[in-house]
């Protein structure tokens, strides 16, 4: 429940997703632990479905009862870390499926090559399942106060055909540097002179929950920062009528009006707001051997 975290990733103040499991995991081994998330969220965004990775050695794959538990069957040991880890997080955490890694695999590398590495969290990942929940009740009909920290009350008219069409443009591999946020202070901070921007949204689909509320079930490669909030806000307002639909084509496809240069759109030439935090969760993310 990302509700109370300033995100996932380490910071020098306030509570994320990844302090909180180091901690708990180097209290628990008496030792320092580093953690590798699968993907970072926001603050406020949920995470049904991260993974990560972190080593331990050998001596200390030991389980109670066991004698024979070791890293080649993770057997008692990982059911009883998992048992001792949620029995130390706050209440707003769990960790499940803690189970060994697969064995070094091939990786093509930037340059053709191929090489055989160690398994990795990041680099595994075949794709990864956002969800956006929204509720689309008229406005005069409250909002479920059970729900406020996991669903977003949109507030105008929205016809959700109309909304499924908008989301249906996003399928497919797009340059959504108009869709992402700090990208040019991120390339100044990292000292590169161009951030690849292109990634790839395999579906995205808009899923009747009865009762006014509705899921976004976004499958993509991999995301930039607050890409699908950003997604997510600009179809919403093309759907109430506040951008027009031409508009977000062009920043999506980078096509200026006609007569006009060649322009490569980026994010201030989007008006529309990200949408809220609250109404996004990492699902799942897909490895090699999992089905999409």
């Amino acid at each position: 429940d990302g509700s109370n975290y300033r995100g996932w990733q380490v910071q020098a103040q306030g509570r994320t997703g990844q302090g909180e499991l180091e901690k708990t995991l180097s209290r628990r081994f008496n030792r320092t632990v580093k953690i590798v998330g699968a993907g970072r969220t926001d603050a406020g965004v949920h995470a049904r479905g991260q993974a990560i990775h972190f080593d331990v050695y050998p001596h200390e794959v030991v389980a109670k009862g066991d004698i024979d538990d070791s890293l080649d069957e993770c057997g008692n040991f990982c059911r009883q870390l998992q048992r001792s880890l949620n029995g130390m997080l706050e209440q707003d955490m769990r960790v499940y499926n803690i189970t060994k890694s697969p064995p070094p695999m091939d990786f093509k590398l930037r340059d053709g090559s191929v090489r055989k590495l160690k398994w990795h969290v990041i680099y595994s990942a075949e794709k990864k399942l956002y969800t956006y929940r929204i509720s689309l009740k008229p406005k005069a009909v409250t909002a479920d106060p059970t729900q406020r920290y996991t669903r977003v009350h949109v507030d105008g008219i929205v016809d959700p055909e109309y909304l499924q069409n908008i989301l249906h443009h996003y399928e497919g591999a797009h340059d959504f540097r108009a869709f992402a946020g700090a990208i040019e202070a991120n390339q100044r901070k990292q000292g590169i002179e161009k951030k690849d921007t292109v990634r790839t949204v395999y579906s995205i689909k808009l899923i009747d929950e009865e009762n006014g509320d509705y899921r976004i079930e976004i499958l993509l490669k991999g995301a930039l920062y607050k890409m699908v909030r950003n997604m997510v806000g600009t179809a919403l307002d093309v759907s109430m009528g506040r951008l027009d639909e031409n508009v977000m084509l062009q920043m999506l496809h980078h096509s200026p009006d006609e007569g006009e240069a060649p322009k490569q759109f980026v994010r201030k030439d989007n008006k529309s707001k990200p949408a809220p935090p609250e109404g996004l969760t990492l699902e799942k993310v897909y490895f090699d051997d999992d089905e999409f």
